[in-house]
């Protein structure tokens, strides 16, 4: 289909620029642009080093490698999962047969039938340039008659006005029958194969967005320049067929890639050391954004000064409902502390009257693992414990962490690869990346109770936030999935490497970059030993979105959410200041103690920088009760942190709170 309207596309283009600010963002139907996207010639020498560098990461450091054969099987073609072992020795084997094209193709197609959003084959500019979709999107609803039921989720109206303005455009919660003359379901079964899932929930879900939205960063465009589907009305019963173009979108200025463009990640690789997150999700979040018009969500969100943050309260049944929406753990405009401390002061003041929490982390990639890791504590009694990681045991990790710099800033994991390469051990033992201490700095902010609301789009860190706020007892899982996103590994890019050990990894040619899962994530808590990879986190309340939940934003499934929490039994044991205090005391030298009210709390602990100064036996049950704490004797203007922590009889912490102490005249 050829552009007829110019002038409307000038309009949609400029639209679409404001959107991503600076970005030069065209948009066309995809037959018009499918001559430029492709791949520019790679010598003979590129490719046997494109497939050699990707041989070394999925042989000797993909992490996932033997849980993946062992998971899915084996197949022996692209139909299902492949040995990425064998498969790359495949390439390496008849690189003098294969095109340009042919070499990334395959290579490409080894990564994805890992079904792993952390391994990652990115294509080069300009072939990277471009996203594909369809002006809609598909969800997943759950009736009585289908758990699975495949609707048009939303609608991105001025790409009809403008391209289409004579075709019929669906209706949100109209019911998908056919995509492309096949039965949905069996339309979802062949996109999952494509789409990058783990486990069915995510296999389903990947598989829906694949079939509406594909980045040419990671994926070949769609095969057909249109797609036919039948729909059935979802108010008034009727059959009915559409057939839509693929539109494609670009930025213009990456059509003609500069050395700049191909190597600027190099200097953010130091800073992604502990990042888990997959850059897909992200890209479709920010499609979402610049192009869906209207917001149906039924929450009225106020924003912070991260824009990943956001929040409401939200009466119901006569009570207050907490909400937190956490859209990213890769902060935008400040580093993790400064997320974290955004949260603590929402717990702490806007939120802190609420009968009960919800925290949404639906549909967010991930990020950093330091910022999933400390938040748990929060909404925790006792000391949270975080997930830990291991690596593959291979001489080619041990060699490559065996170097100075590592065992002067990762001694611990050197220590575990070390050990694990006098074994035959399959993979090292585990370590963390976030202690303890530094998971526990911050304290108990919140003591109602607490619900995560995850899906299946829920991948990488927020597998692991989730997963540990399940492991600590802190909150109820909801899932819209029946599991979360199931990504659970540290994720490197292949540059980190060559800048390390650049005898054994050679800069990758012609501007493609590579990802691999480096440490495998294991579970802590009540899940001990468990993997997140594959079997992500199990939802301990299902509430699936139901068709009214398309048209109503999703408000028939958060009072499932709400009602569920306020039916909880709240802890009678609690503490109280004796008046408002921020998260800084200030306290005269003289000071010897500290007046707090508690109820039904057995004992009162007292830590000064982490060490106990003294247990307090307080025994205040029925109504509460004001006693008087130790505090220590420090000099003035001395800064320390101070934590209370009531217990029971047997010293089982019921609740704590942590502030600092500035000794003031």
């Amino acid at each position: 289909m050829k552009i007829k309207h110019g002038i409307q596309l000038a309009i949609l283009s400029a639209a679409v620029m404001s959107a991503y600010a600076t970005a030069e963002i065209r948009t066309n139907y995809l037959s018009n642009v499918r001559p430029l996207i492709k791949f520019n010639e790679l010598t003979r020498s590129e490719k046997v080093l494109l497939a050699e560098q990707s041989q070394l990461l999925l042989r000797d450091l993909y992490v996932n490698r033997y849980q993946k054969n062992e998971f899915y099987g084996t197949n022996p073609n692209f139909t299902g999962h492949v040995d990425p072992a064998l498969k790359v020795q495949a390439v390496v084997n008849k690189i003098d047969s294969l095109s340009t094209a042919d070499l990334h193709k395959n290579l490409s197609q080894i990564f994805v039938s890992q079904r792993d959003l952390h391994l990652n084959y990115n294509f080069p500019l300009p072939h990277a340039a471009f996203i594909s979709f369809l002006p809609f999107n598909f969800a997943r609803t759950a009736s009585a008659v289908d758990e699975n039921e495949v609707r048009i989720g939303s609608v991105y109206g001025v790409f009809f006005d403008v391209f289409f303005p004579n075709q019929r455009k669906p209706v949100i919660g109209d019911l998908v029958l056919e995509y492309d003359g096949l039965p949905i379901q069996r339309a979802v079964d062949l996109a999952t194969v494509k789409a990058n899932g783990a486990n069915l929930y995510a296999g389903f879900s990947r598989a829906l967005q694949f079939m509406t939205f594909t980045s040419q960063t990671s994926t070949l465009p769609p095969e057909k320049d249109q797609v036919t589907l039948k729909l059935k009305s979802a108010k008034t019963g009727e059959e009915y067929s559409i057939t839509i173009p693929w539109m494609s979108q670009y930025d213009d200025s990456k059509l003609t890639p500069t050395a700049n463009q191909a190597g600027a990640k190099d200097a953010q690789l130091l800073d992604a050391v502990a990042m888990s997150n997959e850059p897909l999700q992200e890209r479709y979040n920010q499609f979402l954004e610049s192009n869906l018009v209207q917001d149906y969500a039924a929450i009225a969100k106020q924003a912070t000064a991260e824009p990943s943050i956001k929040w409401a309260v939200v009466d119901r049944a006569g009570k207050k409902v907490g909400y937190i929406s956490i859209g990213s753990f890769v902060p935008s405009r400040v580093n993790d502390n400064g997320a974290l401390s955004i949260i603590a002061n929402l717990l702490r003041n806007q939120l802190a009257s609420t009968d009960a929490l919800v925290i949404d982390v639906r549909n967010n990639g991930g990020g950093s693992i330091v910022y999933a890791d400390k938040l748990p504590q929060m909404f925790i009694p006792g000391d949270a414990s975080t997930n830990s990681a291991r690596f593959l045991n291979t001489n080619l990790n041990f060699n490559f962490l065996n170097q100075d710099i590592f065992k002067m800033y990762w001694p611990n994991w050197v220590q575990l690869i070390t050990d694990a390469h006098a074994t035959k051990n399959v993979y090292s033992k585990t370590g963390v990346f976030t202690t303890k201490p530094d998971a526990n700095t911050m304290g108990q902010m919140y003591y109602k109770p607490v619900g995560v609301l995850a899906n299946a789009r829920s991948y990488s860190a927020t597998d692991l936030f989730t997963c540990a706020m399940q492991d600590n007892a802190a909150a109820t899982i909801f899932g819209e999935d029946k599991k979360t996103g199931a990504g659970g590994a540290n994720v490197l890019e292949h540059s980190f490497f060559t800048i390390f050990a650049p005898e054994t990894f050679k800069p990758l040619p012609g501007g493609v970059s590579m990802r691999v899962s480096w440490r495998q994530s294991i579970r802590s808590g009540y899940n001990n030993g468990t993997m997140i990879e594959d079997h992500g986190c199990n939802a301990d309340v299902q509430v699936p979105r139901t068709l009214s939940d398309l048209s109503n934003g999703d408000q028939t499934q958060f009072e499932r959410i709400a009602d569920a929490l306020l039916a909880k039994s709240v802890s009678k044991s609690f503490h109280r200041f004796l008046a408002p205090v921020g998260n800084l005391l200030s306290l005269p030298v003289a000071s010897r103690s500290f007046n707090l009210e508690v109820a039904n709390t057995e004992h009162v602990k007292v830590y000064v920088n982490n060490v106990l100064l003294k247990s307090h036996y307080v025994g205040v049950y029925g109504n509460p009760r004001t006693v008087s704490l130790s505090l220590p004797v420090k000099p003035l203007n001395e800064v320390y942190q101070i934590a209370f922590v009531g217990t029971d009889a047997g010293h089982t912490p019921l609740w704590n709170t942590k502030r600092l102490v500035k000794v003031v005249e």
